[in-house]
């Protein structure tokens, strides 16, 4: 059961769902389709949305990312590293969910931009 009011999670698999506690929702993969259901349903209810993908996925996170910002969405990017979500543990998970910082439709893409030079 997701909270539509409250922020959302979305991590690859259920295993880092678990890590990731409440309100996570694992989108079994590293893709995020505009029409699917998930995505529309995001989109619908305006929720805010922590990324937590796993490292190795963050061209695919940098997509999804990409595509939420169109619809005007705020979005929060959660520092990972190459360690797995699912490894991590929910104490650490918690703790790098406090220091997400949200992405800003602006600045995001020439961020990108400086960091591929």
């Amino acid at each position: 059961m997701i909270d539509w009011d409250e922020p959302i999670v979305l991590v690859e698999g259920v295993f880092d769902a678990i890590a990731a506690g409440e309100n996570a929702i694992p989108i079994l993969g590293s893709t995020l389709r505009e029409q699917s259901r998930l995505f529309q349903a995001i989109a619908i209810h305006d929720t805010p949305v922590y990324m937590a993908l796993d490292y190795d996925a963050e061209k695919k996170a940098e997509w999804i990312i990409k595509s939420l910002l169109k619809y005007d969405l705020e979005v929060f990017k959660i520092p990972i590293d190459e360690e797995d979500v699912g490894e991590m543990g929910e104490k650490e998970f918690k703790e790098r969910l406090l220091s997400a910082r949200q992405i800003k439709n602006e600045m995001y893409f020439f961020e990108q931009m400086l960091e591929n030079i």
